[in-house]
């Protein structure tokens, strides 16, 4: 939300005919009943934007603190970093990146329509190792291509494109840019985790394979949420810090 009381937005959605329901996040409602987002005057306002509650507690697990640097690595279209940058209220920066000018651009429209000013859209790929971000970042965020076996309530299609040579590439891909972008991460920061997977492959081995490829980071918590046991889509995070000498 940008700026707006959870109660006025509440009343605005209502007026707007949209169905609302309160969630665990007392900053977040379940909203149905529309028909188009982008018709809502609400939305064009930048008055809210539209993220599984799932996927929001990657903000929440990351917990950024006034001043906090933040790079989302794959970033697109925005909404775990504009939810980064929220948090800061104004302060630190988050630079959200992803692999395409398009792909920034759709990260760009939603920045804009956030009014957010201490977030930027850049265009780089997270294979691609950045000197520039070395030991830059308090967190980095590293939500990253997948499967997608989490979200198969929304996209029935993918239990029948999906291979498991597939999930070996894809988990491949996923532990290529981990080995690149934890590099970004300061002594003492946080690098966060996540997939909209439940594959094993994908999540808990990858964990475990990044904390023994890299001691200096050791690894907070994790957790796989599952669609009907928990809010939301089925998705998986874990949370790892750095040590401060090392």
């Amino acid at each position: 939300m940008n700026a707006v009381s959870i109660e006025a937005l509440t009343k605005e959605l209502r007026e707007e005919q949209v169905e609302v329901e309160e969630t665990s996040l007392p900053y977040a409602l379940h909203i149905h009943g529309y028909d188009y987002l982008n018709k809502l005057t609400s939305f064009q306002k930048g008055h809210f934007y539209v993220q599984d509650i799932s996927s929001m507690q990657v903000a929440e697990w990351a917990d950024p603190k006034e001043g906090d640097y933040v790079i989302d690595v794959c970033a697109a279209p925005g909404g775990k970093a504009i939810h980064m940058a929220e948090k800061l209220a104004g302060s630190g920066h988050v630079e959200a990146r992803d692999l395409t000018e398009y792909k920034a651009g759709l990260i760009n429209e939603n920045i804009q329509r956030s009014r957010l000013d201490n977030i930027e859209a850049v265009c780089h790929d997270a294979t691609v190792y950045d000197e520039a971000a070395k030991d830059k970042a308090d967190i980095v965020i590293a939500d990253l291509p997948c499967s997608g076996l989490g979200v198969l309530g929304k996209k029935v299609d993918l239990k029948y494109k999906m291979t498991e040579d597939m999930q070996r590439d894809l988990a491949g891909l996923q532990r290529k840019i981990l080995s690149v972008v934890h590099t970004y991460v300061k002594p003492g920061g946080k690098l966060v985790y996540s997939t909209c997977t439940i594959h094993r492959g994908e999540n808990e081995d990858n964990a475990r394979w990044f904390e023994e490829t890299y001691p200096q980071f050791r690894l907070v918590k994790e957790q796989q949420f599952l669609p009907g046991r928990e809010e939301g889509d089925g998705f998986y995070i874990a949370l790892f810090e750095r040590e401060r000498h090392g």
